[in-house]
């Protein structure tokens, strides 16, 4: 079993959640859109 990360995948998946869906992921975009990291990680 491999432990690498397919970084375009979380790319993708991270551009997703800001930018198309954040209430899926329960994110709370600021005015300005941007949302704390941790939040981030977390969802």
């Amino acid at each position: 079993m491999s432990n690498k990360i397919n970084y375009t995948k979380l790319s993708k998946e991270v551009s997703y959640a800001l930018r198309h869906a954040p209430w899926e992921y329960e994110l709370e975009l600021d005015k300005n859109g941007w949302v704390p990291i941790d939040q981030l990680l977390q969802a």
